[in-house]
């Protein structure tokens, strides 16, 4: 089954038939919260990697047994460049890979990763204004292309629009509120759909027209969005690209998640 065995220490979690085609990834940190699991990964060379990209990783799970292989984005900007990427893991509910993850891989273990892979990428010669939409996961590779115009002091406008149950489930929120608040360039609008007194909401419903008109249409021409960042549930991006089509937004101007 690919297994090497939990009795070689980092190695539980790496899938050893067909590791020729992967890289190993060791595990060198691991933050656990209420929204999602943060995994640090140091990989053998520092990658060619663009914000907002992600990565297959490939482990061997017990229950059953088996091998899985999931692509989870990259939540770290590629700027400056670096051998440790970070990748963002919510786990779901009956899930094979994320449950390993999110709770029992710790640092020293090994992961099977190939990449990087993904079109949702941004980057300054792309330009601007940037419209950013996301929901449960899929604000992780919106948060790497954030991180990445702050690492390079860049000041193209960006609204990142970020759609979750209530704050504890709000992926990354806290950094992504402490870059709004320092950086002018930068805003971040939250809508929750289960917490209707939480204070730091400016929404409190699901994804809407109005919403999405509200938030990006209706700005200012300096921060109306150029292009549009949309990343989630599949069918949230779905209703989200043909509600922006509807203002007129062209199909070319709206990029999404594309392993949704």
């Amino acid at each position: 089954m690919g297994v090497l065995g939990p009795d070689l220490a980092g190695d539980r979690w790496l899938a050893a038939d067909r590791m020729a085609m992967w890289d190993q990834a060791s595990v060198v940190g691991v933050e656990r919260g209420a929204s999602g699991t943060v995994l640090r990964l140091r990989l053998g060379e520092v990658p060619d990697v663009l914000p907002g990209q992600y990565y297959l990783v490939r482990l061997a799970v017990d229950a059953p047994p088996g091998i899985v292989e999931q692509a989870y984005s990259l939540c770290s900007s590629p700027y400056p460049p670096s051998a440790e990427v970070e990748i963002a893991v919510r786990e779901v509910p009956g899930g094979r890979a994320s449950p390993v993850l999110a709770r029992r891989v710790e640092v020293g273990d090994l992961l099977g990763v190939r990449g990087p892979f993904g079109l949702l990428t941004w980057t300054e010669r792309d330009g601007g204004p940037v419209g950013l939409v996301g929901a449960g996961s899929g604000v992780a590779p919106l948060a790497s292309i954030v991180r990445y115009a702050a690492a390079r002091e860049l000041t193209v406008p960006m609204t990142l629009l970020c759609s979750s149950r209530d704050r504890t489930t709000a992926l990354l929120v806290d950094e992504l509120e402490a870059l709004a608040r320092c950086m002018s360039w930068f805003r971040l609008v939250c809508a929750y759909t289960r917490s209707p007194h939480d204070p730091s909401a400016r929404y409190r419903r699901r994804i809407d027209a109005d919403m999405l008109a509200e938030v990006f249409e209706m700005q200012e021409p300096s921060r109306r969005p150029a292009t549009y960042y949309v990343a989630g549930p599949g069918n949230m991006v779905i209703a989200t690209h043909s509600m922006l089509g509807s203002f007129g937004v062209a199909d070319e101007s709206v990029y999404c998640e594309d392993h949704a």
